[in-house]
């Protein structure tokens, strides 16, 4: 009668050369196996312990219950089994690698890491062992080692579930993202039959989007290092693994009317719109990039949404006078100027805007008291200068300038929008 052994969950082949000579302890062993590999760990351990009693010098039984003890959860016996295993028989590698697989799951590190490799020497290069060296480099903190372990079991079994798992959760904690999805999709290539890969998949579209928030941040890096080009070549990547992340959607259109590509700024900004239909800003930002479009109808749209959204938003108000103006209803202008003064009142610019708005009325005091107002608060040289020659025009009018003949524009204010870190903007 032929016995059997099992190491790391495997079943070897044992002849009669090493069987005990009694029938009852061969069938009290094998009906162990019988057990085991049906999961009825209890049994198991009986149909063991009475093989033993029988014969107490048998390593493979004292290795097999071994293994039901850790299946169940108790290692400290199967790690005692596993070492009277190796008492009797000190070469025999299914022991050691018994062993240190379950001192590994202790945390004895270093007996795992020694047991693991005597076994390792003893027999032909195994995937399963490779697999939990890999592991335990890796919990000892050199990821290198750990990684190429890894990898020598997947070359030796290209079907090592544990092997790419473990690889997976290696590069997400290390934020090599790329290589963190094709493992646990291997993992799910590896699993799919048995239908039950939904938490993978929504684990991997967790880690695309980490990946996405992490290429975000690096793109504001470069963004304020001065290298826009840089930035949005990482946020279209992050948008290629989250195309509906509207920070990166807004930051990215941001840069792009920045740099005067107003369209696709456009493009950008109603796609995080799409997303986040309630965020005022967004509705803002759209409207600027409208305006310097020359599409003033738009703009307002987009402007009157904003305020709808967020009347406390002071450039939205602003930015509505400013269309306004320019579409000559300046008792419009004028209102939406002074409700932006009113939210924010040491903004220089609504003031100028306001200022503007008195001149072409007429009103030059009024006027040249919001242009002393602006300049009470801004130290800026060249704005101080420009706001200068705009209070000597209406000095040198004289009172008579009429209205709708002032020759300055208006300002669009958008300096608060720009590339920020989520969350600190509306």
């Amino acid at each position: 009668m032929m016995k059997l052994v099992l190491c790391l969950g495997l079943l070897t082949v044992f002849f009669p050369s090493d069987c005990l000579p009694q029938y009852e302890a061969v069938d009290s062993y094998n009906q162990g196996v019988e057990a085991l590999r049906k999961d009825r760990l209890d049994e198991a351990v009986d149909f063991f312990t009475r093989a033993l009693q029988l014969d107490p010098k048998d390593h493979l039984a004292y290795n097999n219950r071994g293994v039901a003890y850790k299946w169940k959860g108790l290692l400290d016996e199967a790690i005692a089994d596993y070492s009277r295993a190796l008492e009797i028989k000190p070469d025999y590698p299914s022991a050691l690698a018994n062993r240190g697989n379950a001192l590994y799951r202790k945390g004895d590190l270093d007996g795992a890491l020694a047991d693991l490799t005597a076994a390792q020497k003893l027999s032909r290069r195994d995937s399963l062992i490779c697999t939990t060296i890999g592991l335990v480099y890796a919990a000892k903190g050199d990821l290198d080692r750990g990684i190429k372990e890894l990898r020598q079991a997947i070359s030796l079994n290209k079907k090592n579930l544990r092997a790419y798992q473990a690889l997976a959760e290696i590069y997400e904690n290390q934020k090599d993202y790329d290589k963190a999805v094709e493992h646990y999709a291997k993992v799910i290539e590896l699993t799919a039959s048995k239908g039950n890969t939904k938490e993978l998949e929504l684990r991997i579209e967790q880690i695309k989007r980490m990946h996405a928030s992490a290429l975000h941040s690096i793109g504001l890096d470069n963004y304020r290092a001065g290298k826009e080009k840089q930035a949005i070549e990482l946020w279209t990547k992050a948008l290629k693994l989250d195309p509906k992340m509207v920070q990166v959607l807004r930051d990215r259109g941001l840069t792009f009317h920045k740099a005067g590509q107003h369209q696709k700024a456009v493009d950008d900004f109603t796609l995080a719109i799409e997303t986040a239909p309630s965020n005022a800003e967004l509705y803002r930002i759209r409207g600027d990039a409208f305006y310097k479009m020359k599409r003033p109808d738009q703009a307002l749209d987009d402007y009157n949404r904003s305020i709808q959204l967020n009347p406390g938003d002071a450039i939205a108000c602003n930015n509505r006078g400013l269309v306004h103006h320019e579409q000559n209803q300046l008792d419009k202008a004028l209102e939406d100027y002074s409700k932006a003064i009113s939210i924010d009142p040491s903004n220089p610019t609504f003031f100028e805007n306001r200022a503007l708005v008195f001149t072409v009325k007429g009103l030059h005091k009024k006027a040249l008291e919001d242009y002393q107002s602006a300049l009470k608060l801004t130290t800026d040289e060249r704005i101080r200068s420009n706001i200068m020659e705009r209070v000597s025009s209406v000095h040198s009018a004289g009172g008579d300038t009429a209205p709708g003949m002032s020759s300055s524009l208006p300002e669009l204010t958008d300096t608060e929008s720009v590339p920020a870190d989520a969350g600190r903007q509306p």
